[in-house]
């Protein structure tokens, strides 16, 4: 019998416990977490800025000039106008008309504030819903109101329009 038992023994112990074998897989599992945290810090995180090259301190006033207002912006309120062809649906729109100086901006709020909203509602509400949907009509709102605007405007010339809100409802 006892060599039955030997026996029993000997085939038991030719495997792994279970506590190596559980010890084995976290120890793998731990180093591939550990690799793969490296690799992400090393090539897929962004640049910190300490490491990036120093950015050029001179601008050139050209660049900034096309891209901010050099100007002042007059806001022009919430407008809400009737498209062409529809009594159930508006369209709200707010905007800044940018000027060349503050004494043209204050001349714009104080004296011809309402013949700009009134000259603005008519450019809007000469559109329809469908070509106010359109692509690229914020653009053409923009040279329109700019061009009508200086029939308006004696003396100020409005440099830029900008959109704040033009909501569709």
């Amino acid at each position: 019998m006892a060599e039955a038992d030997s026996g029993k023994e000997k085939a038991s112990k030719k495997g792994l416990s279970l506590p190596v074998l559980i010890g084995l897989v976290l120890g793998a599992v731990v180093i591939q977490v550990g690799v793969l945290f490296v690799l992400f810090r090393v090539f897929l995180a962004p640049h910190s800025p300490a490491s990036a090259p120093p950015a050029e301190t001179t601008q050139k006033p050209a660049a900034v000039s096309e891209s901010f207002p050099s100007g002042v912006i007059v806001p022009v309120e919430d407008l809400v106008v009737n498209p062409r062809g529809s009594s159930s649906r508006y369209v709200l729109v707010a905007l800044g008309l940018e000027v060349a100086d503050g004494k043209q901006a204050e001349r714009l709020r104080q004296e011809l504030m309402i013949p700009v909203r009134d000259r603005i509602m008519s450019v809007v509400t000469s559109y329809s819903i469908e070509e106010l949907q359109g692509t690229g009509i914020r653009d053409s709102l923009r040279v329109r109101i700019r061009k009508e605007l200086a029939e308006v405007l004696p003396g100020i010339e409005v440099r830029n329009v900008y959109f704040s809100k033009f909501v569709i409802q």
